[in-house]
């Protein structure tokens, strides 16, 4: 599993007091599945849910939430599409500046398998990213969408309208 690992990473590089002291920032993963299928990869799926606990959190809480949110956006950005639920999380407020901050975020982490002489050779496939990049518009500024193209694969191919007819 490498999402929890790269996302203490980024809590870390905004909030450098939580990585001087691990204690006060937990992670851990509950209800894990794992999905394969019987095919001749024996890649899988691990999808788990990672709770983030960030105790005696001294900043506003909107800060935390921002870097996950921002963290999202290249290592799970489905959770960030329109009509999804999210992520759950809950604040204990201990004073007017102290904050016990849990969040918990619903992960997938696909497994490629490759065989090689003696066994088999793992690997995490990455996330794209990002899925959709800012500075590429999803439609042209002016005038009715005309085409809709399928980018991000090896051959981009035109969806709409039917380009055989």
């Amino acid at each position: 599993m490498k999402k929890p690992a790269l996302l203490r990473a980024a809590i870390a590089a905004h909030l450098p007091h939580l990585a001087r002291d691990p204690d006060k920032l937990a992670m851990w993963t509950d209800r894990g599945n794992c999905r394969a299928v019987q095919t001749r990869n024996r890649g899988f799926a691990w999808e788990y849910e990672l709770t983030v606990v960030a105790e005696d959190y001294k900043h506003d809480p909107a800060l935390i939430f921002f870097i996950v949110v921002d963290w999202l956006r290249t290592q799970q950005p489905d959770l960030l599409a329109p009509n999804t639920p999210g992520f759950t999380f809950e604040v204990d407020v201990l004073d007017d500046k102290t904050f016990d901050v849990k969040i918990v975020l619903s992960l997938r982490e696909i497994v490629t398998a490759t065989a090689v002489e003696g066994g088999w050779q793992l690997e995490v496939v990455p996330e794209r990213d990002p899925q959709f990049p800012d500075a590429v518009p999803l439609r042209a500024a002016e005038g009715p969408i005309s085409s809709i193209w399928v980018t991000g694969t090896p051959d981009p191919f035109e969806v709409a309208p039917d380009p055989e007819g």
